[in-house]
């Protein structure tokens, strides 16, 4: 797989532009992830921790000049009968980089991180009915739903469906 130039997997040091992107994100689209700003615990000390950890995840970066402009997380399932999974977790590309293919490109090295890991065979991903982008871009690099939870998320009396869905990588 050729990787894009600017898609970076992300380590300790960059802990503060991540958790500086990730409160965009959650500011910016509520409804699009399950975590709130009051719930998220993804402050730059924990960043930093589980940057420091890359046996068990990973988070790519895109980067637009030198800022960080779209972000994706990948962690392979710890329990005994999940180990063949991983989850892909916090995708959000800033409107500046959007457009441009960065989406793809970041879900791309997620897609191979996971499979980079021995017994993973199967990338799992859960999206919200308003995301209609991502959700087109999710099914246009192989992934399909296998599920529908009405009512997931609920935020300021409005609530949204979500799709999951699964990508094999065999």
């Amino acid at each position: 797989m050729s990787v894009d130039p600017n898609i970076r997997r992300l380590g300790p040091e960059h802990a503060a532009a991540l958790a500086s992107l990730r409160r965009e994100a959650l500011e910016s689209h509520p409804l699009a992830f399950g975590a709130s700003l009051e719930d998220d615990r993804c402050s730059p000390d924990f960043f930093r921790t589980s940057l420091a950890n890359p046996e068990e995840q990973a988070v790519f970066g895109c980067f637009e000049g030198t800022g960080l402009a779209g972000m994706v997380g990948v962690r392979r399932e710890t329990a005994v009968k999940r180990r063949h999974r991983a989850q892909v977790w916090g995708m959000y590309v800033a409107p500046r980089a959007r457009q441009k293919g960065a989406g793809s490109a970041l879900l791309q090295a997620a897609i191979e991180q996971a499979r980079s890991w021995p017994g993973v065979v199967q990338v799992h991903l859960s999206v919200t009915e308003p995301a209609v982008a991502a959700q087109r871009l999710y099914e246009a690099v192989g992934f399909r739903t296998w599920g529908h939870e009405p009512r997931a998320l609920q935020w300021e009396g409005s609530f949204v469906d979500e799709s999951h869905l699964v990508r094999d990588l065999a």
